[in-house]
């Protein structure tokens, strides 16, 4: 057991880093897109009028709209999942190839409550060295491109003057933070460019509960486990060795990841000895990366049984939380889980299939937990090595 808050240690050692609530879902969140979809349809209605309008995106760039756009593209890191938490996938007219294949597709909510998203038109590679395809682009016609990436104003306005087509920046969870400005504002400029404000403060406000009752739940916690995360995807699926830190996937729910003493770098690789010297009490497993896991378990399984949590059943696996951007849903779920592991007196009233439901519901208007489940059927169960 170790104090929460620690002090940074200068720990000298080879890091490779990587160049990468409320019980359970009441029938207004069911009826949620529904009630959703007839506030959108008065809002459109009435920018349909003729009366055009300017929008702010994450970089402070102003675009102009003459109307609700009928016709969209979503491009980058989350961006599909954003724009369809708020608004759904109705006005898509295509996605990235990256959005249909491999964890992004099997991570991702939104792939299991609208399933016909990889049926749309590929318009263009995507992945994590994205380069628009400006032909396709053109040629689709969009009303608009949303874009998350950390892009530049210069490179946006770059960007929309070569399409002549209004590009939108949008930026969250990049990062590794949830609760944070650039998620509300995310929301909050989707909302507006497609006139689903409501829709977008019902997220938002969902998000603000989380965080409240989270700090609430983690007011007096002192000390937590020490707690490493592997099998984290950078680039594609990863091992035990690949892991991230300064996530408010630790953050909230007050679980410490010894990690974050030991490097700056969002996403880091680290080797055997390194892990063997950390010796985590509390392991957890991203199931992103569940075959070379699976693999290097078996190639290696002293390795496995010679850590602590292994040893002590204190490892887990937790539902992928970051798949081309991060999930906010299933993050949220996996951080209540990852606090009943480390803090079990503060969230045994939490019931995960419960909250699972409320959460999905929230931003995808159905709860598609059992579809999660069925791809990952290890989720929120032990790890152990043969």
């Amino acid at each position: 057991m170790r104090k929460y808050l620690l002090p940074l240690l200068g720990a000298a050692f080879l890091l490779t880093a990587c160049a990468s609530t409320k019980q359970a879902a009441s029938e207004t969140q069911n009826s949620e897109m529904t009630t959703t979809a007839a506030q959108t349809s008065s809002s459109q209605e009435e920018a349909k009028s003729g009366e055009s309008y300017t929008v702010v995106d994450i970089t402070g760039r102003e675009i102009s709209f003459d109307k609700v756009p009928e016709k969209v593209i979503a491009l980058g890191h989350g961006t599909l999942k954003f724009y369809t938490y708020v608004a759904g996938p109705d006005k898509l007219i295509g996605i990235e190839e990256a959005e249909k294949t491999g964890h992004t597709v099997t991570g991702q909510s939104i792939h299991y409550a609208y399933p016909k998203l990889r049926e749309l038109p590929t318009i263009g590679k995507g992945g994590p060295k994205f380069e628009p395809d400006y032909e396709l682009l053109k040629y689709s016609e969009p009303d608009v491109i949303f874009i998350a990436y950390e892009n530049t104003k210069e490179e946006l306005d770059e960007l929309q003057s070569k399409l002549e087509i209004p590009v939108v920046g949008l930026g969250a969870g990049m990062n590794g933070k949830i609760f944070e400005d650039d998620t509300y504002n995310t929301f909050e400029i989707i909302g507006k460019v497609m006139k689903m404000e409501d829709r977008a403060e019902k997220i938002n406000s969902f998000l603000k509960e989380v965080q409240e009752d989270l700090a609430k739940r983690g007011g007096d916690i002192s000390e937590s486990p020490k707690t490493y995360i592997g099998g984290c995807s950078y680039r594609g699926a990863q091992g035990i060795l690949s892991t991230r830190t300064h996530l408010d996937l630790f953050d909230a729910p007050k679980v410490y990841n010894v990690m974050d003493e030991l490097t700056e770098e969002k996403n880091a690789i680290i080797d055997k000895e390194k892990l063997v010297e950390i010796n985590p009490e509390l392991i957890l497993l991203d199931l992103s990366g569940k075959e070379l896991l699976d693999e290097d378990m078996q190639a290696d399984p002293n390795f496995y049984k010679s850590l602590d949590a292994f040893k002590n059943k204190k490892a887990y696996y937790i539902m992928p939380y970051f798949t081309y951007g991060m999930n906010f849903d299933t993050a949220i779920l996996d951080m209540y889980y990852m606090g009943s592991l480390a803090h079990p007196d503060k969230f045994s009233d939490v019931d995960i299939a419960a909250k699972a439901a409320e959460i999905y519901t929230v931003f995808v208007g159905k709860d598609v937990y059992n579809d999660l489940l069925g791809t990952y059927p290890e989720s929120f169960k032990e790890s152990n090595v043969e």
